[in-house]
């Protein structure tokens, strides 16, 4: 019941919420007069509750780390450029108002030893103060900040939490190290002392560009394989990543992609064992039509709605229903098209990969029944603009249940930095109006 409240407060934040005479909104605006310029999704994380519960094979649940009078600096790579930004932090999950005591951004540099360091840095401000008090289950975003900001760069964003807060919103696995302070605010120096570091993202749920071009954004919405598990961290080897960079300097391909992946999540159910956060047709006004500047999504779900039921059922002795799990995804699936194609966005969708021989007993037969049925629904019937055929791609030619052993991260469900980079080159850039003579 705790999370169902959570995000029931988070729809009604999806209404307006007045704070500190700012109106915030998450819901998807009308579309904008574009000739004066227009803001633009840069970067994004999708948020989930904390902690994350314990499930069918995970004995604990996974809890965020403790902040108390620390600054936390956090690493982005935005995909599109801009003459200012601002960020939307999130207090989504949140059981009590959250209060920044400070923020900044500054271009990235490097970890020198114990220090994590920026080239520059630039005060953050929320309807011109300093702070910002953020109410449960709101978002809110920092004033616009003059500032040019170039495409695939890294920026450091660094949040005072003047007071000890266990985060409730986060997003777990970020395949990327941040970093949190020694005691104090160290929001407005360059060099910051390194207590500890962190694979999670607190609050920080967008940067967003202001950009005079014709530009938009692609959502790719998925799971685990989306979010790029078990691809090597800090490295931006997750399929999005290499979405981006064969769009990026394109002519006609400028546009930013944005990873809206959450490991473990399903496509449609919601069943708070297994499955972490809403469900992707649950999130899709906040995650996909959330996002200024959208045009097109790609989807890739499925496979969660799959196993947590298959693990489930295991251990109680029992067997899954091939037919109702693929309808029920099916069902999911059908909705995010038709919500796309009500809001006038592209949809793009991608099959199901291989499973067999995969962790914790999510695989079965009836499981796999399952995820042919959806894989043909999806190549024939999703009535999608376009689809990727990833299961194609990503099976073992010898053995089509299994992941091609070249691709296999060695848990046989997700892909390695190989496997993510030939799903990358697979996605066709014709479908984003790049000229035909170029790739894809």
């Amino acid at each position: 019941m705790r999370d169902r409240s959570r995000i029931q407060a988070h729809a009604m934040s999806a209404l307006l919420t007045v704070v500190l005479g700012m109106v915030v909104s998450t819901c998807p605006a009308a579309t904008p007069d574009r000739s004066q310029g227009h803001w633009l999704g840069a970067w994004m994380t999708a948020m989930i509750p904390a902690p994350v519960p314990a499930n069918a094979y995970r004995a604990k649940p996974i809890a965020a780390q403790r902040i108390a009078h620390q600054t936390l600096r956090q690493i982005v790579r935005v995909t599109a450029a801009g003459t200012k930004l601002r960020i939307r932090l999130s207090n989504a999950y949140g059981d009590a108002p959250l209060t920044i005591a400070a923020a900044s951004v500054g271009t990235w540099k490097e970890r020198d030893g114990d220090v994590a360091v920026t080239d520059t840095l630039h005060a953050l401000r929320f309807g011109g103060r300093v702070s910002v008090t953020i109410p449960a289950g709101a978002d809110f975003y920092s004033d616009a900040l003059p500032m040019k900001v170039r495409v695939g760069e890294k920026l450091a964003v660094s949040l005072y939490i003047d007071g000890t807060v266990t985060p409730s919103t986060w997003h777990l696995d970020a395949r990327r190290t941040n970093y949190v302070s020694s005691t104090g605010d160290f929001t407005a120096r360059t060099r910051m002392p390194v207590a500890a570091t962190s694979s999670s993202t607190y609050w920080l749920a967008g940067v967003e560009t202001w950009s005079s071009r014709a530009t938009s954004a692609i959502v790719v919405l998925g799971d685990s394989i989306t979010n790029g598990y078990r691809s090597t961290p800090d490295r931006d080897r997750r399929y999005p990543d290499v979405l981006f960079e064969r769009l990026r300097g394109k002519k006609g391909c400028a546009h930013a992609v944005l990873n809206a992946g959450i490991d473990g999540n399903e496509a449609a159910a919601y069943a708070g064992t297994y499955g972490n956060g809403p469900s992707m047709a649950a999130r899709f006004d906040r995650d996909v039509l959330g996002q200024p500047g959208v045009r097109a999504v790609l989807v890739l779900g499925g496979i969660n709605d799959i196993g947590e039921p298959t693990m489930v059922a295991k251990v109680a002795g029992k067997v899954v229903d091939g037919d109702a799990l693929a309808a029920q995804v099916i069902a999911g699936l059908r909705q995010i098209v038709r919500k796309a194609h009500a809001a006038k966005l592209r949809v793009y969708g991608a099959t199901i990969t291989p499973f067999a021989d995969t962790l914790g007993g999510a695989y079965s037969a009836q499981g796999e029944r399952a995820r042919e049925q959806i894989n043909d629904w999806i190549r024939h019937r999703a009535g999608y603009d376009g689809v990727v055929d990833f299961d194609a791609l990503m099976r073992d030619p010898a053995h089509p249940k299994h992941l091609r052993p070249a691709f296999d991260s060695d848990d046989h469900l997700h892909p390695n930095d190989a496997g993510y980079r030939a799903m990358g080159e697979a996605i066709p850039l014709r479908w984003f109006g790049c000229r035909r003579s170029m790739r894809g």
